[in-house]
Parts: structure tokens; sequence; C-alpha cells
């Protein structure tokens, strides 16, 4: 894989909007398989479906073609917290493809890429073991192989799949998708002998936007379509919805998503959140201690971003990789935000008491239902809604095992500084503190319990390449040795 030029921001962490171009992925298949009727009727011509969702793509194609059709087994890995963005893949054989430019922007540690990659492995072995039980296999040597997914946006997956396909010595790989962002488009064509693409719209942000419905695929689907011998023997070509009915509606297990919205009663309004457990909690609530929680991170919101900014959202992500259960709420309603992005300083007083007090409401729901990891609660913030954290960790002097904030404007808590008596972690921008004298002030006069951490070459958001990763690991090892601490103190605690 060629190596990206390091000189701007990663595209696909930019958030935009894509009208949908097409019903579903079977009209996106036809659609592509126009495109390539000089395939049609030909002989030594194979489809391998990407699976899972490449797969009713590759059906329509291989149906127009006259072609055999087959399944190729590769898995996005997931940037943590933000899984539509890949940060890698995984296919059978030893290939793995990195999306360099992710892992370095954000400062993915590379024992982090590893694990990653590894829990993936187990997926897909799991995946390749079921399709080649059920499903017919092909030699694919001296023949024309088109791999056909639903979409290319890192093209990660696209591309481990290829290398996978590569072993087996084809004559010719095609590989062909019905929309593609065009920087990888532009990667994935230089690893085969042709790309075909429908559509590369000039502002790409994932691949479900381009599609009016894009429900799950199972692997009972996979096999389904991918057993099938032919369009006229198929249910599903004629009424995909007669066929698949509720399976499309339904996800497999292990591809739930980790995290839940839910609304809290908090104060005087109701916030909106998102709650994540890691994989070993999925017990009942009651069994917290047992599951292997190690607490509840609560992140509050930030009045320009919300809960719902990437740097949020990869926080959360990889806290759940350690272990701890995660709650992302927005203190602050629409109209606050929409009235703060541009003035976030012009915010009063009385807006970030009120913001602390939701906040308080939502640990006091965090403990009055049970919530995994409820017995141990963390609270984090980033900006304006790091003050409301601070205030808040000052209410409930007793309550909040620690408290991490990232980029926080400590002159809107000043006070609140004094009250905290839980271990605190301030991580600032060290740019960020020679361009604002006094940003940091009051935090090295605190306890012993607050540490101090300085991110080099960092501004007060956390942009620049590598510093949310800085940010978020010294965050994590921070927690974790706390919570050693705490065992070795009180280990019936732990």
């Amino acid at each position: 894989m060629r190596a990206r030029e390091h000189t701007m921001r990663p595209r696909p962490l930019e958030l935009v909007t894509t009208r949908a171009m097409f019903p579903d992925r079977a009209a996106a298949g036809r659609a592509l398989a126009r495109l390539l009727v000089a395939y049609r009727n030909r002989p030594g011509v194979i489809v391998l479906g990407l699976a899972h969702a490449g797969v009713p793509v590759a059906r329509e194609v291989a149906d127009y073609l006259g072609a055999p059709i087959g399944v190729v087994v590769a898995r996005k890995v997931g940037v943590p917290g933000i899984e539509e963005v890949a940060l890698g893949a995984v296919a059978e054989g030893s290939h793995r493809v990195i999306a360099d430019s992710i892992a370095w922007y954000l400062g993915v540690p590379q024992r982090i890429v590893d694990r990653l990659m590894e829990r993936e492995r187990v997926e897909l072995e799991r995946r390749a073991a079921r399709y080649r039980a059920a499903l017919r296999s092909f030699d694919l040597r001296a023949r024309t192989v088109i791999i056909v997914d639903d979409g290319l946006a890192t093209g990660a997956t696209m591309r481990a799949a290829i290398r996978s396909v590569r072993d087996g010595r084809p004559a010719r790989i095609i590989a062909a998708v019905p929309v593609a962002a065009l920087p990888s488009a532009e990667e994935v064509r230089g690893e085969v002998d042709e790309l075909v693409v429908v559509s590369t719209p000039a502002r790409f942000n994932a691949i479900s936007a381009s599609y009016e419905s894009y429900a799950p695929v199972s692997d009972d689907d996979v096999v389904a379509l991918a057993g099938q011998p032919g369009r006229r023997a198929s249910p599903y070509v004629r009424d995909m919805s007669d066929q698949l009915g509720a399976a499309l509606t339904r996800r497999d297990a292990h591809e739930r998503p980790v995290e839940r919205t839910i609304c809290v009663p908090a104060f005087d309004a109701t916030v909106v959140g998102e709650l994540g457990v890691p994989h070993v909690s999925r017990l009942a609530t009651r069994w917290a201690r047992r599951s292997g929680v190690r607490g509840l991170v609560i992140l509050g919101g930030d009045v320009r971003g919300g809960r719902s900014g990437y740097a949020e959202r990869y926080l959360a992500g990889r806290l759940r990789l350690s272990g701890y259960a995660t709650l992302r709420v927005d203190l602050f309603t629409r109209e606050e935000q929409g009235a703060g992005v541009d003035k976030p300083d012009a915010l009063r007083y009385a807006d970030l008491e009120r913001a602390a007090a939701r906040l308080a409401g939502v640990c006091e729901w965090a403990e009055r239902e049970g919530v995994a990891g409820a017995h141990r609660t963390i609270l984090a913030g980033a900006g304006t809604g790091a003050s409301a954290v601070l205030m808040t960790a000052a209410q409930r002097t007793g309550q909040t095992f620690a408290v991490a904030v990232r980029g926080a404007r400590v002159d809107f808590a000043p006070v609140a500084l004094q009250k905290i008596t839980a271990p605190t972690l301030f991580v600032v921008g060290a740019d960020e503190e020679r361009a604002r004298p006094g940003y940091s002030d009051g935090i090295d006069r605190l306890s012993r319990n607050a540490v101090l951490v300085r991110i080099p070459r960092a501004g007060h958001s956390f942009e620049e390449p590598g510093a949310l990763g800085a940010a978020v690991e010294h965050t994590v090892g921070w927690l974790g040795r706390l919570d050693a601490r705490k065992r070795d103190a009180d280990p019936f605690d732990a």
C-alpha cells in the first residue's frame, strides 16, 4: 500500500451529508453491473462478494454477467468509538491493511491496533469457516475475478480482500463498487488491474449515506444469496423483502452496537446520551462488580460539539477497551449549543451551574438505576464541558471516584477547584498554555491528588496529529493506576 502523505487531516473524520443515490443494494448492484457489460457471458469470470454487505450487490452483478458467485471474507477494523471509520482491515490468510493516516492522525498506539486486529481476526475465521462449509469454493488460478463491495470509504477492507484473492493467482483482478471516496478509489486502483465505480461524490461521508435503505446483512443472508444458482430461482432478487424480511432488520450478536441512546431526566431538562459497556459486561447490572466493569465514566459534552464529536467518541471507545462503561451526555440543549458555538467565552456562570446540576442528575440516575460501573463513577469532559464536570465534582464530594478533564477552562470554575477532593487529571495543550498566559493557573496549586499533564505541540482542542491519542492514553493510563492503588488499598472493593 502506498504511504499517504501526512500533510492534512484525514478525510474520513469530516462530517458531511451525502444525498442517497441508490434505493438499496440490489439497485446499486444493477447499476454497477451495467458498467461491467464487457464481461457478460465471458468464460473464466467469477464474481466474489465481500461479506457481508457486498454480497447482495455481487448477486445482482453475477446474475447480469451470467457468472458464478462466491464470497471473500474481510473485516473492517473500526476506530474505537468511531467504528464507521476504518482503522484497518483483516482478510483470510495473513493479510491486514492499516489505514496509516487515521492511526497517525488520532495517535492510536500500535498495541491497540494489534489488539483490535486480533479481535477481528477471530470473527473473520468464524465467518470463513461457516461460508466454506456451506458454499462452493472456486479455483481462482488464471481466472478473471471481480471483487464486489457496496462501497469504498477508506478502502481498507477492499485492499485486504484484494491481497487475499491475489494468493489464488488469478489472471486479472477487478474491484467494483457502486460508490467510493475519491482518495480511497485512487489507492485501490493502484492494487488492481481495473477499478469500476458508479459514482465518486465530491463530498463523501459514509457508505450508508448513499443508500435510502441500508439494512444489515446476516450470515444466513450471505449463505442464501451466494448459494443461489441464478436470478430465476431467486425469490430474493424478485423481491428482497419477501425472502429476508425480519432477517434484514436484525443484526448478528457480534454486530450489535456497543452504545445505545438513552434519555435521562436531569434537573431542568431531559438530557440525551449514549450508554456503552465493554463486551465483558453484557450481564445484568446488579452483577456489575463481578462482570469486570472497572467503573462508569460519564463524559460531559462541550458546548461546541456536544457528545457526538469524534474526540469524545474515541475517548469513550478507548475506555471501553480498558473495561470501563461509558455514558456520553449532552449537558447543553441544542438551542444552548447553537448560541455558544461562536462565543463559548460568553457563557454565563449560571449556564455552567445549570449544566453541572444536570450532570449531577445524570450521576444520581445512574446510581439509582444500577447502571454497570456506577459503583465507581468517574467524570470526564473537555472545554466548557470540563468546567461543568469540575463544578459537579465539587458538589459531589465523596461520591466521585475520579475526575479527568481535557483542555479545561479552569477560569470558568475557579471556586470549584478548591473544593474537589477526588483525584483529578488535567490534560492541557502545551501550545495553548503558551498562547494564553494564565490558561492553567490554579491547577498547580491544587492538592497532591491533582495531576497536570502537558501534551507537546497541542492546542486546546487537540486537533494536531497524534495529540488526541496522547491525551487519551494519558487518561486511560492514569485511571488504570488509580484503579490499581484502589485494589491494593481495599481488594474487596475492586
